[in-house]
């Protein structure tokens, strides 16, 4: 029975690879960028579902149970991502007082930010993750995350419908606070990777080192059937290191933003979707390209 199972596990592996590629090619036939992006997905997703990453589950593993593990990965992310792309953005704009970059998409500071945050953060509680948590669960199995997608979409389809009315009368009205048109580029990127590293050690202080566990038996010369078994099981099987996680997104989204000139994104995927759902039961929306960041 385990061979049967395993076997199933390893041809459905190899169909899904198949059936990808496929998908791969059919769409660099046609549009290039859209497979490319097609790839990046696909890893970000595998990377994402094999570390467990998701942003709420950061924030609240570490206040309810002083986990600090994700929160970390998810820094080091952040920390690795400045450094690339204040390199890209410099190419484009070596002088930030001319503007900001064309391929970057900085919000208008303003206190709906806060509210939002509020709102979407207890919405992201209640449902048990983020919505990159919520997507890698569904692709699980998980059904009940299917009803917090299904409440993201409608939320966005409201918006969609609401979104002219908040952006002439009060979004398009605030400033677009980017530090390196305010301080410069080598301030800017010193300040934000010190506050980065200065909530890591927040994060960590007073962290205990968890001793590395001795094996019992020391195997020696070890089959290569084995090893290359090992091997598979610590990639496809075995949870990822968070920090590793984070180091490979991080790296994964300066190669993005360096090649599509566009960085890793969710909720802006997520909104097409909600324009594909308001089309099909003849709700037609404004189009996305007239909301800012999608």
């Amino acid at each position: 029975m385990t061979n049967i199972r395993h076997n199933y596990k390893l041809w459905t592996g190899l169909a899904v690879l198949a059936v990808s590629a496929w998908i791969y090619y059919a769409l660099n036939a046609e549009t290039p960028r859209l497979a490319l992006f097609w790839v990046f997905g696909l890893a970000f997703g595998f990377v994402l579902q094999r570390s467990r990453f998701c942003f709420v589950s950061a924030i609240s593993n570490y206040f309810l149970f002083r986990d600090r593990r994700l929160l970390v990965g998810i820094l080091t992310g952040l920390f690795i991502s400045t450094i690339g792309f204040a390199v890209i953005m410099h190419n484009q704009v070596p002088d930030p007082s001319t503007g900001i970059p064309a391929t970057a998409f900085v919000a208008p500071f303003g206190w709906h930010l806060v509210v939002a945050g509020l709102i979407f953060g207890l919405g992201m509680m209640l449902a048990g993750g983020c919505v990159l948590g919520t997507l890698y669960r569904i692709g699980e199995g998980a059904v009940a995350s299917l009803t917090a997608l299904l409440g993201i979409i409608t939320g966005m389809g409201i918006l969609q419908h609401n979104w002219p009315w908040w952006w002439n009368n009060y979004i398009s009205r605030l400033p677009n606070v980017w530090l390196p048109a305010h301080i410069g580029w080598i301030a800017a990127v010193g300040l934000t990777l010190v506050s980065i590293l200065l909530l890591l050690r927040l994060v960590t202080f007073g962290a205990a080192i968890r001793p590395v566990p001795q094996p019992g038996k020391t195997i020696i010369n070890k089959p290569t059937g084995s090893r290359l078994k090992s091997l598979s099981s610590s990639v496809f099987i075995q949870g990822w290191p968070l920090a590793a996680g984070g180091i490979i997104l991080g790296l994964g989204n300066i190669l993005l933003y360096q090649t599509a000139q566009r960085p890793w994104g969710i909720t802006g995927e997520v909104m097409r979707w909600t324009q594909n759902v308001l089309q099909a039961i003849r709700l037609p929306a404004p189009p996305i390209g007239n909301v800012p960041g999608t």
